[in-house]
């Protein structure tokens, strides 16, 4: 008997029976049309489903997505995610939705048949009319990617009966079975009429899920839909059923909580330096729009040719810059960080997100890859937009997501999206360069850049951002110039670049470059705080100059008028003595007293003048001459020694050698150096209260250099203020009477413009220790002059 004969026997036998095995009649019959010699069909082996459900979804979050947009297309409303034991291989996890559920001609036709067309034939769901996220019909089989065993029940809203249905994928569809002759037991269960929804019980769980992967989790259903603005719905649903929306919650914890931490705040969005806007019309033209408020401008342009493979699509990005100045109000850290987290232009396609497009490691429009080898040299990697592309089934038929759910099918269509969304791109970034007034090619010739040179911290920065986003297979392939002459940075170390963050898939030999670079930042930030430090105090010393320098005219003026009416006075002066001598002697004694005080204030204030003039006469001339520092001392003296006694100071000097000369310099610099020492004395002994006050002033010879030691026996100079005296607008706040001209309050300028003197002439001042009966010891030290002998010239 023939094969063919004996199964077409037993056929015939099964089907005498009062109660036939259905099962054995049709494999058997299946295998008589399969002997066929006129026919051959494809079959489908068991262990297909295990490539389905372990290969085709490459990812446990993605897997998990596809389930969760299953449920969105059901109708669902909420979405109930719960792990058990997740943190180990075998866990549990149940995913409940308050859906249409599945009737048992929809588990049998829809559910377990692959590839179905029913969602492609039915494009939007029956009760709130969404347009409907899976259309290829095995989305069902992340299912098995996720855990080995699964239960499913559902419930129709109406029935008193639930449908349970449980699948055993690792020992039920073996490699060798015919996918046919594999059968899943419906078991029916009472339930009340009124409910309705789906649930899958997922066992054995294949993987650990850490709180790094369900963050991942949470990260792929909060960008399931656009941040930007609500998907589109293809008809207007009823009255009776407005979508109410759509809500998942994960171990309890709903989207709306975690949204405030995982998603983009349109606060933040506000802080962009351009919106960008764009997209494709039906007739295939495509123009693009960039606003920025906070540059002023608002341009349109259209791009050249038509677009007809696209069909119609909008497009919409943020555009940041990561620099406090165009951040005004936002962290630079934040912003950077956000932009490590949600930048990227994303897709979405009938309402939800098209992994991968958006991701960190992901680079579809060629952006990173540009910047990093300066074919961009403008601030454009992906972190530095936030933006989407809006795409639907039925106005772009041209465009279809992979079976694994990981992009869209790489067809000429898709190309013509890269190349229209890219070119928008490029034309917007460059036009906020423009009004930025940044170089927008490197090969842009008579530009003139007005932009700051980079701080060292940025360039390394960019640098770190630059090894950071290069390719694996080649880093160094990747790195671009730090910096070129117009203070402009390219490539990927580009201005306001994304904040570095190392990816899992960089080598040990990059891993440790970034971490030198981000050491050598750290340090160069250091760096820089002190540089702004100091030039902001030296901002505000160099304020204080130019108003010195204005009283200075004054002062000149003062002086001047001083010389000239001192001859004058002293004639009255003479005048009223003699009149005071020649009245009765009961009267001359109290006049004559008078008109010696006038003698002593007057003289006084001619000393000030005098001298004023002397340092203004010096003063006028720029010539440089080497300095006599005895007749400087010498002159200094004289000219003070009125105040001196008045003052009761006793001041004693000493010059060895004699004919000690400084380097050429100003005359007036040197008296400019004793007149501070002086007044700086008087405030310390006064404030120290010493009954007998000393001054002593000695030059020396020490090598090249002179040395002006200036000592008194006031205060003295505590330990920790000894290196801060020299600084700009540093005090000890020692109050003097305000009636004294020449001690006064002080600007807190004198001892620095002594320190700035000593400095220009190759030397400097610091404290040193006081001889024998003095508190205090200051020492000015110049070079020395080369040539000795020469005339004093004072």
């Amino acid at each position: 008997m023939s094969e063919s004969e004996f199964l077409r026997k037993t056929i015939a036998s099964e089907l005498e029976k009062a109660q036939p095995n259905w099962h054995l009649i049709e494999r058997l019959s299946r295998d008589e049309v399969d002997s066929s010699e006129d026919a051959v069909r494809f079959s489908v082996d068991a262990g297909h489903i295990q490539r389905l459900g372990l290969e085709l979804v490459a990812k446990q979050e993605t897997a998990l997505a596809e389930l969760v947009k299953n449920a969105y297309d059901a109708d669902a409303t909420k979405v109930t995610i719960f792990f058990r034991n997740h943190d180990r291989v075998g866990g549990q996890l149940l995913i409940q939705d308050d859906g249409l559920g599945m009737t048992l001609e929809v588990v049998r036709d829809s559910w377990m048949r692959l590839s179905t067309a029913h969602k492609k034939n039915a494009p939007t769901s029956p009760r709130y009319h969404r347009l409907r996220a899976g259309r290829k019909g095995i989305g069902r089989f992340a299912v098995q990617r996720l855990g080995q065993m699964l239960t499913l029940e559902t419930e129709v809203k109406g029935s008193a009966d639930g449908l349970r249905v449980s699948f055993d994928w690792d020992s039920d569809f073996e490699s060798g079975l015919n996918l046919h002759d594999i059968f899943n037991r419906i078991e029916h269960y009472s339930k009340p009429a009124e409910r309705e929804g789906t649930k899958l019980f997922i066992n054995g769980l294949r993987e650990t899920w850490s709180e790094a992967a369900l963050n991942r989790v949470w990260k792929m259903i909060l960008s399931l839909q656009s941040p930007f603005s609500a998907f589109r719905l293809a008809t207007a649903p009823s009255p009776d059923y407005v979508d109410p929306g759509f809500e998942v919650l994960v171990n309890g914890k709903s989207t709306r909580a975690r949204e405030s931490e995982l998603s983009m705040d349109s606060a933040f969005l506000q802080h962009a330096v351009a919106v960008i806007t764009g997209g494709v019309d039906a007739n295939g033209a495509a123009t693009v729009r960039v606003v920025s408020e906070r540059l002023g401008f608002d341009e349109t342009n259209s791009l050249e040719g038509e677009f007809l493979l696209t069909g119609p699509f909008t497009f919409e990005a943020r555009y940041f810059i990561y620099l406090p100045e165009v951040l005004s109000g936002l962290s630079v850290s934040i912003a950077k960080s956000m932009g490590a987290e949600f930048g990227g232009i994303r897709i979405y396609r009938n309402g939800f997100r098209v992994a991968p497009y958006g991701e960190r490691s992901d680079d579809w429009l060629r952006l990173d890859r540009d910047t990093s080898r300066r074919t961009i040299i403008l601030p454009a990697n992906n972190v530095n937009f936030f933006g989407q592309v809006v795409l639907s089934r039925e106005e772009n038929p041209n465009f279809e997501e992979t079976s694994s759910r990981e992009g869209l099918i790489e067809n000429e269509a898709f190309e013509e999206l890269r190349g229209v969304v890219r070119t928008m791109l490029e034309w917007s970034f460059k036009r906020v360069a423009s009004y930025r007034n940044r170089k927008q090619t490197a090969s842009q010739k008579g530009f003139v850049s007005s932009a700051r040179p980079r701080k060292p911290s940025e360039v390394l920065e960019n640098l770190y951002a630059a090894v950071e986003n290069a390719p694996p297979e080649n880093p160094q392939s990747a790195i671009p110039e730090v910096s070129d002459r117009n203070g402009e940075g390219g490539g990927a170390n580009a201005e306001g670049q994304g904040s570095p963050t190392p990816t899992p898939f960089k080598s040990t030999q990059v891993a440790a470059a970034l971490h030198a670079i981000e050491q050598a930042r750290e340090e160069a930030i250091k760096w820089e705080t002190e540089v702004e430090l100091r030039a902001a105090a030296a901002l505000q010393y160099e304020e204080m100059l130019r108003i010195l320098a204005s009283l200075g005219l004054s002062i000149s003026v003062f002086g001047h008028e001083i010389k000239g009416i001192r001859g004058s006075v002293g004639a009255h002066l003479a005048v009223l003595s003699a009149q005071a001598s020649a009245i009765s002697s009961d009267a001359e004694a109290p006049l004559t007293k008078s008109v010696n005080g006038l003698k002593n204030v007057t003289g006084r204030m001619f000393d000030l003048g005098g001298y004023i003039a002397g340092l203004m006469s010096n003063t006028e001339s720029r010539e440089l001459k080497s300095v006599s520092l005895k007749g400087a001392i010498e002159r200094f003296h004289e000219q003070f020694a009125q105040y001196l006694n008045r003052q009761a100071i006793t001041f004693t000097w000493k010059v060895i050698p004699e004919h000690l000369r400084t380097v050429e310099m100003h005359a007036s610099e040197l008296d400019s150096v004793l007149l501070n020492f002086l007044t700086n004395s008087i405030k310390s002994m006064r404030a120290a209260k010493v009954s007998s006050r000393k001054v002593k002033v000695t030059a020396r010879q020490d090598g090249d250099f002179v040395v002006l030691s200036f000592e008194d026996n006031g205060l003295g100079i505590a330990e920790a203020e000894r290196e801060r005296i020299f600084d700009a607008f540093y005090t000890t706040a020692v109050r003097l009477d305000a009636d004294d001209a020449l001690a006064g309050p002080g600007t807190g300028l004198g001892l620095r413009i002594v320190s700035d003197i000593a400095s220009s002439y190759g030397g400097g001042v610091s404290v040193e220790t006081p001889t024998e009966d003095y508190t205090c010891n200051i020492e000015f030290r110049v070079r020395a002059a080369k040539q000795r002998g020469v005339d004093d010239g004072l």
